[in-house]
C-alpha cells in the first residue's frame, strides 16, 4: 500500500483512489468506463468528453489495456448494435458546419503527416472538446448526429495516431478506444475497422501478439461490407500483425491479397484512408519481406516506399530502410540511408519512432565501428537520442 501510495502521489493521483479501486485498475491508463461501459450513446458521450479533457500524466512506453480485455474491446465492437438519436434542444447544427468542421480535422491530419503529430495534439484534442460539446448541446437530425460522432471517431484516432507515434502509449490506446466507441454510434464499419487496424499495429508493436491477431479477426468481421481499398488496408495490417507473430506463411497471404484489392480500388476514399496507397503497402512488403529473411528483395520494396511518402513517413522509413541494407550486407547503402533520416529528423520532423529505429540501426551498425564513417553516424544517432 505505502508504493502504491508513493506511485499515486507521482501519478498525481487522488489517494483516495488507491483505498478504493484495487491495483493496477486506479492507475490512469486503466478506464473502466472504456472496458465496461456500454454500448451506447451516452456512454459514448461520456468516454469522448473525458478524452477531450486534459490528458493526464502518460508513461512513455506503457499500455495499460492488454491481452484478453483488449480482445475483448474488439469483440464488443463487432457485436454492438449501433445506437444515435436525434437531439431537439440547442442551436441547430448543418450540414455546412460539419464541413467546415471535417476540413479543419483534414488540416491538423495534413501537417501531422509533414512534421509529426506530436505539435498538434492539443489542436486535436480542442477539436473532440468543440465536436463533443456539439454533440452535447445542439440540435440536429440523426444524419447530421452520424456525421457528428463519425468526424469525433476520426478525431479519436487521429489523436490516437499522434500519441503512438510521439510514444505516448497509455494515450494512444485510450484514444483509439474512444474511437471505435464513437464509430459504432455513427455506425460507420469502415471507420471502426480502420480504427482497430491502428490498435492491432499498436499491440503487435508491444508483444501482445495475440490481442493483436484478437483486433484485425474483429475488423476482418465487416471485410464483405467495405470497398477494396478498405479490404486492401486490412489485409496489410493483417500482413503487419501475423509476420510479428512469426506466422509468415499467413502474411504472406494477407500481402498478396492486400496488393490485388488495391489493384480492384478506385481514388474515391475518405479523408482519413487517403494516406494510404502503394507507397504505405511497399513498405508493408519490405517489413515482411526483411522479417522474413530476405533483406535483398526488402531494400527495393523500401527504397519504393520512401519516394512518394509524407515527410514524417519517410524519416521512419529510411530507418527500416538502413536495417534492411545492412542485413543485406551493404554498408555504404545503410549509412546512406541513415543520414537520409537523420536530416528528415533534423529539418524538426518529431517522430519518437523515428528516433527509435535510428537507435536499432545504431544498434545494428555497433560491429562496423571501427569504420570512421559508422562512427560518425552512431555518433550522430546518439546525439539525436540525447536531444
Amino acid at each position: 500500500m505505502l508504493a502504491q501510495l508513493v506511485i499515486a502521489d507521482y501519478l498525481r493521483v487522488p489517494p483516495v483512489m488507491v483505498g478504493k479501486v484495487p491495483w493496477p485498475r486506479w492507475l490512469p491508463a486503466w478506464d473502466d468506463q472504456l472496458i465496461a461501459g456500454p454500448w451506447d450513446q451516452r456512454s459514448t458521450l461520456e468516454v469522448l468528453t473525458a478524452l477531450s479533457g486534459s490528458e493526464p500524466v502518460d508513461r512513455r512506453g506503457f499500455i495499460g489495456i492488454s491481452g484478453a480485455a483488449l480482445v475483448g474491446i474488439g469483440a464488443q465492437w463487432a457485436n454492438a448494435d449501433p445506437s444515435l438519436a436525434a437531439a431537439t434542444k440547442g442551436d441547430t447544427i448543418t450540414s455546412r458546419t460539419v464541413d467546415r468542421m471535417a476540413q479543419r480535422i483534414e488540416s491538423i491530419r495534413g501537417m501531422e503527416q509533414d512534421t509529426g503529430g506530436v505539435d498538434f495534439i492539443d489542436a486535436a484534442r480542442g477539436d473532440l472538446r468543440l465536436i463533443t460539446g456539439m454533440i452535447t448541446n445542439s440540435r440536429y437530425t440523426e444524419a447530421i448526429g452520424q456525421r457528428l460522432f463519425a468526424l469525433a471517431a476520426e478525431v479519436g484516432c487521429l489523436l490516437g495516431w499522434m500519441s503512438y507515434d510521439a510514444g505516448l502509449q497509455a494515450a494512444a490506446q485510450k484514444n483509439y478506444a474512444g474511437a471505435l466507441r464513437a464509430a459504432k454510434t455513427a455506425d460507420d464499419d469502415m471507420l471502426g475497422a480502420h480504427t482497430l487496424c491502428f490498435m492491432a499495429a499498436q499491440a503487435t508493436n508491444h508483444k501482445e501478439q495475440r490481442a493483436a491477431v484478437g483486433l484485425m479477426e474483429s475488423a476482418a468481421s465487416v471485410s464483405n461490407r467495405v470497398p477494396a481499398f478498405m479490404k486492401s488496408s486490412l489485409a496489410a495490417h493483417e500482413t503487419t500483425v501475423y509476420c510479428k507473430a512469426g506466422d509468415h506463411k499467413r502474411a504472406a497471404q494477407s500481402l498478396n491479397r492486400a496488393f490485388a484489392a488495391l489493384e480492384r480500388s478506385g481514388n474515391d476514399r475518405p479523408a482519413y484512408l487517403r494516406w494510404y496507397g502503394e507507397s504505405q503497402l511497399r513498405s508493408t512488403e519490405g517489413r515482411f519481406l526483411l522479417a522474413s529473411g530476405q533483406a535483398s528483395r526488402a531494400t527495393d520494396s523500401l527504397e519504393k516506399s520512401v519516394t512518394h511518402a509524407a515527410p514524417r513517413d519517410q524519416a521512419v522509413r529510411c530507418g527500416t530502410l538502413a536495417l534492411a541494407y545492412h542485413h543485406a550486407g551493404d554498408l555504404d547503402g545503410a549509412l546512406d540511408a541513415t543520414d537520409r533520416a537523420l536530416r528528415f529528423i533534423g529539418t524538426g520532423i518529431h517522430t519518437q519512432r523515428g528516433v527509435e529505429r535510428l537507435q536499432e540501426v545504431r544498434n545494428a551498425l555497433a560491429s562496423h565501428q571501427s569504420e570512421p564513417k559508422v562512427k560518425e553516424a552512431r555518433a550522430r544517432i546518439a546525439a539525436l537520442a540525447v536531444a
